[in-house]
């Protein structure tokens, strides 16, 4: 009846094998309907002692995690293009949440725990989109400010007899203002 032990073969109950071994009556009817395979002593006996293995190191303080892959003098021409290209740091912590939480303070790292892996590549791309745009930002508003300095649009007056009286002079208005054809203040 469907007897896989690939991990999730159903028992007899229809519990997973798992369920079915924690308790003597399932153990009794999945060994019933579906023996176990000749392989599984020795799986057990490997199983077991990479168990021990592992809960040893962690007693001594080994880390089981490898950070450097390859050493520097037998790293491809490719892997040193991207270690420089990783100067900053970025595609590092792009990839591995572990190098970002470890870049963090202290109550960030605490809260980056209800941040969602797409929340933290987001605020990784809009940060590096914010430095693009930033000189492209400056840039426009130094343009905009030195705008200052020239006199803006205005819509042209008509061409009134008393209007723009740096071209005509005021001889029309007679009386003393009529010395004021020369007048360098106009």
């Amino acid at each position: 009846q469907g007897c896989s032990h690939l991990g999730f073969a159903i028992s007899a109950a229809g519990l997973p094998r798992t369920l079915a071994q924690g308790t003597p009556l399932g153990a009794i009817l999945l060994d019933r309907v579906c023996p176990p395979p000749a392989w599984t002593g020795t799986m057990m006996l490997l199983r077991r002692a990479t168990q021990q293995a592992l809960a040893s190191r962690r007693a001594a303080g080994v880390r089981t995690a490898t950070t450097a892959v390859v050493s520097a003098s037998q790293e491809t021409m490719s892997q040193k293009a991207w270690r420089w290209l990783d100067i900053t740091g970025f595609l590092t912590k792009w990839h591995s949440r572990r190098a970002w939480i470890l870049d963090l303070d202290p109550p960030s790292r605490a809260a980056s725990v209800m941040m969602t892996e797409y929340e933290r590549k987001l605020l990784l791309w809009l940060t590096w989109m914010n430095f693009f745009f930033m000189p492209i930002s400056l840039w426009y508003w130094y343009g905009q400010f030195t705008h200052l300095s020239a006199k803006p649009p205005i819509p042209l007056m008509p061409e009134y007899q008393y209007m723009n009286g740096r071209k005509r002079d005021f001889s029309w208005h007679g009386g003393r203002w009529n010395d004021c054809k020369e007048c360098r203040w106009l």
